[in-house]
């Protein structure tokens, strides 16, 4: 035992075990903004394909900026979408978010506001919060969600665990538009037209410069045959 113990603590042997902490802790870091990788749990991230369908989805909603023009564009083009709201900013606009849902489009919880904080806090906490935001939303929309993203992509198995003991699925994107970052926002189109049936695809409401491609993202869907349904009908 005692040539065993020295052995670990040899120098080498010490590097080995930091540099492998250090990667495991990167890993998990990484892990908890990147859903898509589903370490910590199955999330939806795209259907099945089967028809030649796409699910649009705007989180960070409602917002007097680009609510109205998300909706009047999705109408034109005959197409529905998935808004994931907050829970704080549909009580600001409340107006906005009834609009959303009588226009046919699937009302989901993207928390009681922007925050990561449920990778960190008791399931049951969690649970509670989600449950409320979720029941506000039902009163404001005659809705109730279905579906949670968790702001920033932040997740943990405290996350996920919380989302189901909310009767909430956790729901993420296989197509990322990076229509937020406005150094980006050139590409949205690009990145968005790489959807393929099946695909979810991840975009924003407010203030930013990406909602000005969304007319321009249903024209590309419909010149390929796709239309945009809700996730809750991507995923039927």
């Amino acid at each position: 035992m005692g040539v065993a113990l020295t052995g670990l603590f040899r120098p080498e042997a010490l590097v080995i075990v930091v540099a492998a902490a250090t990667a495991w802790s990167v890993g998990v870091a990484a892990a908890s903004m990147s859903p898509s990788w589903q370490w910590f749990g199955a999330v939806e991230l795209r259907g099945e394909g089967r028809r030649a369908e796409v699910a649009l989805t705007f989180d960070d909603g409602p917002h007097p900026d680009s609510t109205p023009k998300l909706l009047h564009d999705l109408r034109e083009a005959g197409m529905r979408a998935t808004f994931f709201l907050l829970a704080d900013r549909a009580d600001r606009w409340p107006e906005l978010a009834r609009r959303i849902a009588l226009e046919g489009h699937e009302i989901a919880l993207h928390g009681a506001t922007h925050h990561p904080w449920l990778t960190l806090r008791p399931v049951a906490d969690g649970a509670r919060e989600l449950s409320r935001a979720a029941d506000h939303l039902e009163e404001l929309t005659g809705s109730r969600p279905a579906r949670f993203r968790p702001p920033f992509g932040a997740v943990s198995p405290r996350v996920l665990k919380a989302a189901h003991a909310a009767a909430l699925r956790p729901c993420w994107a296989s197509v990322r538009t990076f229509d937020g970052n406005p150094r980006l926002v050139g590409g949205v189109r690009a990145r968005a037209a790489r959807a393929v049936a099946g695909d979810i695809l991840l975009m924003h409401e407010g203030d930013g410069p990406g909602v000005a491609v969304v007319r321009d993202v249903l024209a590309d869907l419909r010149a390929r045959g796709l239309r945009s349904v809700t996730v809750g009908e991507l995923m039927s």
